[in-house]
């Protein structure tokens, strides 16, 4: 089953937005797709940072679907697409020579006001989906917040309300995680450890925004290090 996330990263020192098949990184390289196609269409209407407007997102949302049911007929898998530089860049993994140029030309011919670019490189051991598109762990962190964040949306939350959301920091000993309780609570946080546990609760009360989420857990992250604990993840109740 595909597990699909987006996350921010710069290329360049330009801002983009890449999605991906997160679980594929348990398989990858997977045998049989030694060939990986890039088709890249540059966009029509960027706006100042190189991104496409509202409009245009729909448009290449229509031009993803064409792509995928056109190439995942030849064989090929669809792994991730990258967005920002005044393009979106559609990736695929298939078998080599597989019609998949001619079909890519079939369904541009069909978006005829874009200009794009199809290329294949043999790619056997995955590296422009294991050391380009996956995340590193900062960023592995980011998309699987904001994973959860249009979970919560798409089950009609209000994320924009506050409520409170609970952050959960383990510890191997009590007075590491007595030291932790004790600095994290100076920073605002409400702070619950249940009796003789190793894990201390960490609990504030704001709205569920992807840059409010990782603010917290990037804080929280750090100051669990610096007393030897690990960040275990963030939970909230739905609100609508």
């Amino acid at each position: 089953m595909a597990n699909w996330s987006s996350y921010l990263a710069r290329v360049q020192g330009a801002p983009v937005s890449i999605a991906l098949d997160l679980n594929l990184k348990s398989i990858a390289p997977v045998a049989g797709f030694p060939t990986a196609y890039t088709v890249a269409v540059d966009l029509r209407r960027p706006d100042s940072i190189g991104m496409p407007a509202l409009a245009e997102f729909k448009r290449l949302d229509v031009i993803e679907a064409a792509l995928d049911a056109a190439l995942l007929a030849r064989g090929a898998l669809a792994v991730g697409r990258v967005t920002g530089r005044n393009r979106r860049s559609f990736h695929y993994y298939g078998p080599r020579d597989a019609g998949i140029a001619d079909a890519v030309d079939t369904v541009m011919r069909a978006f005829a006001e874009y200009a794009y670019v199809a290329l294949a490189a043999e790619d056997r051991g995955w590296t422009l989906y294991l050391q380009f598109l996956y995340p590193d762990e900062r960023q592995l962190a980011f998309a699987n917040d904001l994973k959860r964040i249009s979970l919560l949306r798409d089950a009609g939350d209000d994320v924009d309300r506050p409520r409170a959301i609970e952050h959960i920091v383990d510890f191997d000993r009590a007075e590491a995680r007595d030291g932790f309780a004790r600095a994290v609570e100076n920073r605002g946080f409400e702070v619950l450890i249940d009796g003789a546990a190793s894990s201390v609760r960490c609990i504030k009360h704001d709205s569920v925004n992807p840059l409010r989420i990782t603010e917290m857990r990037t804080a929280l992250t750090a100051l669990a290090e610096e007393f030897g604990g690990n960040y275990g993840g963030w939970a909230c109740r739905s609100v609508t």
